[in-house]
């Protein structure tokens, strides 16, 4: 019964797919793939989650899993939760290219390349705003790491042809829900000890969508073969003022100490990562996924 189960799933091919999103989409896609990650250390396969070693830069025996896939979903790259040096900034961005061109190279050799190809990318390829929510139509960039770092991992996805492969790119933005490795358990412990206000001028703007919508977005791109950019936001943008008061009320916390960005600056030093990620305006809006037909099941933050 086992194999008869087996041979009637589909086959699903995941990339950087260890961390926090990778485990979110395990999760969700299981019961309906057979689902092989591609991952640097070696790990026991379990049930139909099967681990697969490769380097993400260099071809080998790994790219005959891409044979015969229904669906390559690439999210691999160093966590972008850390400092902007220079050698982190090379380590980002070369751990986003190389691992985009290894798996085009790999999918140009495939006999039966995989039917789709979902690649990550980020919010912050846009210029960044607060009185316009850039859609997919936008053509602003910025001239900041973050969008630099957008838009030099968009342009290795779309390096390579791939003509039998279908190729969608997905724009994320802060994904929230009650798991540990979610931002907003952070953003919690934050609120409930008293630092829940604005911070910095608290006028940037927060886009952001609910984890369980985010699998749920990527199984309606897959079923309807939806090709082109996505925005991974539900479009309940907020002011970071108003995100953190609707975080106190979620949390039941009449009072919030601001955080001035001086402060922001120096905690983030300390911490190990970038205050950019904080002070950053992050203002879009999920078009084309709206368009195609797309509900979202998580607009305000009290649905979390």
């Amino acid at each position: 019964m086992k194999n008869e189960q087996n041979s009637a799933m589909k086959k699903m091919v995941l990339s950087g797919g260890t961390g926090y999103l990778g485990s979110l989409i395990q999760d969700y896609f299981k019961n309906e793939y057979e689902i092989y990650i591609l991952t640097r250390s070696e790990r026991e396969s379990k049930g139909n989650i099967h681990f697969v070693q490769w380097d993400s830069k260099n071809l080998g025996d790994w790219t005959n899993v891409l044979e015969n896939a229904d669906v390559l979903i690439n999210l691999a790259g160093m966590n972008i939760n850390t400092r902007f040096t220079e050698e982190n900034k090379k380590k980002l961005l070369s751990s986003r290219i190389n691992s985009t061109e290894a798996l085009g190279k790999a999918i140009e050799q495939c006999e039966v390349p995989p039917k789709m190809w979902l690649n990550a990318s980020s919010a912050a390829i846009y210029e960044e705003s607060i009185e316009v929510a850039r859609t997919e139509d936008d053509t602003t960039r910025d001239d900041d790491f973050l969008s630099f770092l957008s838009q030099k991992w968009e342009e290795a996805f779309y390096k390579y042809a791939n003509d039998k492969t279908n190729k969608t790119v997905f724009r994320i933005s802060l994904i929230l829900g009650e798991s540990e490795e979610s931002a907003l358990h952070m953003l919690k412990k934050l609120v409930k000890l008293g630092g829940g206000g604005a911070a910095g001028s608290g006028d940037q703007m927060v886009s952001w969508m609910g984890e369980k919508d985010l699998p749920r977005a990527l199984d309606f791109i897959i079923k309807n073969q939806l090709t082109g950019a996505f925005n991974f936001s539900n479009g309940n943008v907020l002011s970071n003022a108003d995100f953190m008061k609707e975080l106190r009320k979620k949390y039941k916390m009449p009072i919030g100490l601001p955080a001035p960005e001086f402060l922001i600056n120096i905690g983030t030093k300390i911490i190990g990562t970038s205050s950019d990620l904080v002070l950053r305006s992050q203002n879009i809006a999920p078009k084309n996924l709206k368009e195609a037909g797309f509900k979202f099941e998580q607009l305000q933050l009290s649905d979390i």
